[in-house]
């Protein structure tokens, strides 16, 4: 029986004499990850045909054909009524393969001075530019999410934790914010990223440019580019935007795992500092009482994934040589795998936070325990004109002694704190009491509820700044 001949690709086999073997194929195809870039090839195939008329190389009865059939394409996709074929590999010769039916001999020439090298890099940076403006949206709802929630508790008290140990008083508003200047930062990086992919690699061809006349800033200006890229060759083998971005997702998922590490703990039994809503927790399939936080649990646990999609990253980007690779079709696998993390985790930890309730009686009970003012007493014992190490010698003495009598250092007598130092007076009080401490925290990025609510009011003006 005579074996059957491979059919050969019709976008690229010319120089071939029989087709790819089918487990070449499947192995080569990238459709099922890169087909979700199919509205931006679409675009940057019609603002490209556009060009092509203007540089007199497609006439206008041919463009219009190019960008009926294109939207055609459009249409059929977004109805789930186009049919992907594995066969031609990507998102790129799926669609000219289709023009190429829609709109006969004119579909063939929206390659001219085109390569899939440089397509498929713009696709990608127009792709993840739109990607980053989602994520920006997402991070801005989280950050109103915690700014409502330390609105609300701009006086709420709670043990401050170091080395998960209590440390000193401070409030629950405070904390929040703590996690919004987290996001401030991932927010900023984020731009940062789409600022340096703002470049437009279209026109670079395979590797050295075009012989014809495309006028490429017209075609950033169309495609929404700030700027061309001043290199074919490292335009089109360039991933560092792509690097960029793995890596800002990175942090912000390590953020994101912090935050909700805090919040497995605090929803725990043993703090019992929030209650946390019945939407965003599960039960046991055996212990009736179970109530845990798996939404956050998982969040935390998904976050290494945002780790291992950029090392997956830099080790498939570390011996590549100019220019393009195949390699480079695996780089959509990992940083869509980290996008759509993070968009469904920024979205759901905002629905955590809202619906997140302080126990504030528990935590204001736990301020009273851990010697939490010990550092106070240093303090008055430094503003009596004792030097600091010596303060801290002497405030040290006296938590062990009411750590032997199993007291906390503010339930001893004034008596009993002299005999450690003379200058102790009866205006310690102040000093020892948590809800008074926090009020002498005035300094800007201190925990007094006067400040938090002033950085509160400033965060609530950058985030309308962001929005504008």
């Amino acid at each position: 029986m005579a074996k059957k001949e491979k059919e050969i690709n019709p976008l690229w086999g010319g120089r071939f004499e029989s087709g790819t073997d089918d487990l070449a194929q499947s192995f080569s195809a990238s459709i099922d990850i890169d087909k979700r870039l199919f509205e931006v090839d679409i675009q940057g195939s019609i603002a490209y045909a556009e060009i092509l008329n203007v540089a007199n190389l497609i006439n206008s009865s041919e463009l219009k054909k190019i960008k009926k059939g294109l939207n055609k394409i459009l249409d059929e996709i977004k109805h789930d009524k186009f049919n992907w074929d594995p066969s031609l590999e990507d998102v790129h010769m799926n669609i000219e393969a289709r023009l190429v039916k829609i709109a006969g001999t004119a579909a063939k020439k929206i390659h001219t001075g085109r390569s899939r090298n440089d397509q498929v890099a713009t696709d990608l940076r127009l792709f993840l530019k739109n990607q980053i403006d989602e994520i920006l949206n997402l991070t801005i709802l989280l950050q109103k999410s915690l700014l409502k929630k330390a609105d609300e508790n701009t006086d709420t008290i709670m043990p401050g934790l170091t080395h998960l140990q209590i440390a000193q008083p401070v409030t629950f508003g405070h904390h929040l914010m703590a996690w919004f200047e987290m996001l401030s930062r991932d927010y900023s990086r984020l731009e940062d990223v789409k600022k340096r992919m703002d470049v437009m690699p279209l026109g670079s061809a395979a590797i050295s440019g075009t012989r014809f006349n495309i006028d490429r800033k017209f075609l950033a200006k169309k495609l929404g580019f700030e700027k061309i890229s001043r290199n074919s060759m490292d335009a089109v083998s360039d991933r560092d935007f792509v690097l960029e971005l793995a890596s800002s997702l990175s942090i912000l998922g390590i953020h994101l795992s912090r935050i909700c590490e805090e919040i497995i703990i605090w929803s725990s039994s043993q703090f019992s500092y929030i209650h946390l809503s019945d939407e965003v927790c599960t039960g046991s399939s055996i212990m009736p009482q179970k109530k845990n936080p798996d939404m956050a649990e998982l969040i935390r646990g998904g976050a290494s994934k945002t780790i291992a999609n950029l090392m997956g990253l830099l080790s498939l980007m570390k011996n590549l040589p100019l220019t393009y690779n195949r390699d480079l079709q695996d780089d959509k696998e990992y940083i869509f795998s980290s996008l759509d993390f993070t968009k469904d985790s920024l979205e759901l930890l905002s629905l955590i936070i809202e619906g997140m309730e302080p126990n504030i009686e528990k935590m204001k009970s736990d301020c009273f325990t851990g010697q939490i003012t010990a550092t106070d007493l240093a303090d008055y014992l430094v503003e009596k004109g004792i030097a600091f190490r010596k303060a801290h010698e002497i405030v040290g003495k006296i938590v062990a002694h009411a750590e032997k009598k199993k007291v906390q250092i503010f339930e001893l007598e004034i008596s009993e704190l002299r005999k450690f130092s003379k200058i102790i007076n009866e205006d310690i009080t102040n000093y020892l009491n948590p809800q008074k401490t926090i009020l002498s925290r005035q300094q800007v990025g201190g925990t007094a509820p006067s400040q938090v609510k002033k950085e509160i009011k400033i965060a609530k003006k950058e985030l309308i700044r962001k929005q504008s």
